[in-house]
């Protein structure tokens, strides 16, 4: 294998596989990358934890096809540093790395030992834009490995929509997305955090991949039935205000700073909200068109909720001070639902 790739194709290819890449421990060939480069004009480069795999491909000038792996930390780090034209050249059981002013010898591993990603039919798929879905249901996604289900975005396709749902038992958050195909998988959400950009989506029911692009990104799914948590939002409210979701977020976010020398719990009666920590107090009055039941609730948790919305207004409705609290844009298939805080006194 012999080739020259720009720098910034290289490096921007190796920032974009580093998610999949392992540590090494259990299978050090995994703490690589797997270069491939093709007679075409194009190297690829492949990273594989076994769970999560990523490919991407840039234009070099091939001047020998062929595929090896290299330990990504130090390409990436010596690439990293470079600002010219890099030469990569195979010569036996090392990669020769040569640029402007340096040159460096890589031990290397064989590409036949290097695991072959699931094989999913990218043909079989449908484009969907998810960037701002995501960026409001990510927040609700579990960090609590017992809970392994909750660490995934339950993705549910039919008849032309896609419902992203994820929870950590806490809060809810729940988008709808056009989408012309049928699944429903769990997919975790570290994979999900990846996505940027509109993106063709495929899956096996093993395994889902997401191309955009020059890059594919296939994770496996998480197995299991994800709960039924559209059972946690109320079908009736008793109680429904309206405010502005500006004021409303910048209220919250200057609270905050009294709230987490606490507990991070806000208190609302009627539009003021407050929040107390040993000697410490603050309070906020927001405009309310509408009456709400005294609630407290994690101010953290709100704050991510009004974030994932992009109207003017917010809608927020309750049945009471200890049932779910839900926000809405007036799109019953878009809400957040948080748990109040029970205080007592």
């Amino acid at each position: 294998m012999k080739l020259l790739a720009t720098q910034a194709d290289l490096n921007a290819a190796l920032r974009t596989v580093a998610r999949a890449v392992s540590s090494g421990k259990t299978h050090p060939i995994l703490a690589g990358v797997l270069l491939t480069a093709t007679d075409d004009g194009k190297l690829a480069l492949t990273a594989y934890d076994l769970d999560l795999g990523i490919t991407t491909t840039i234009t070099a000038a091939v001047e020998t096809p062929g595929s090896v792996v290299v330990p990504h930390r130090l390409l990436s780090e010596i690439t990293g540093r470079l600002s010219d034209a890099v030469s990569l050249a195979l010569d036996g059981d090392r990669l020769q790395l040569t640029a402007a002013g340096g040159s460096y010898s890589l031990s290397v591993a064989a590409a036949e030992d290097f695991p072959d990603l699931p094989a999913v039919d990218a043909a079989a798929g449908a484009p969907v834009a998810l960037q701002d879905a995501l960026s409001a249901v990510l927040p609700a996604v579990s960090h609590d490995a017992a809970k392994q289900l909750l660490t995934g975005v339950h993705v549910a396709a039919t008849g032309g929509s896609m419902a992203l749902q994820a929870t950590d038992g806490h809060r809810l958050a729940v988008r709808t997305v056009p989408a012309d195909l049928e699944l429903d998988v769990v997919v975790p959400g570290r994979t999900m955090a990846l996505l940027r950009e509109p993106c063709t989506i495929t899956t096996d029911g093993h395994h889902v991949s997401f191309s955009a692009g020059t890059t594919t990104i296939t994770s496996r799914v998480l197995d299991g039935r994800y709960p039924d948590v559209q059972a946690l939002v109320p079908t009736t409210s008793s109680h429904e205000a309206t405010c502005s979701r500006v004021a409303l977020l910048r209220a919250l976010e200057r609270i905050a700073v009294i709230a987490d020398s606490h507990n991070s719990v806000v208190k609302l009666s009627g539009g003021k909200l407050t929040a107390e920590a040993e000697a410490n107090s603050g309070a906020e009055t927001v405009a309310l068109d509408g009456k709400l039941p005294d609630l407290a609730c994690n101010v953290h948790y709100l704050i991510d909720g009004v974030k994932g919305f992009n109207g003017d207004t917010i809608t927020i409705r309750a049945n009471s001070s200890t049932t779910p609290v839900v926000l809405s844009d007036g799109d019953s298939a878009n809400i957040y639902l948080v748990m109040p805080v029970q205080i007592r006194g």
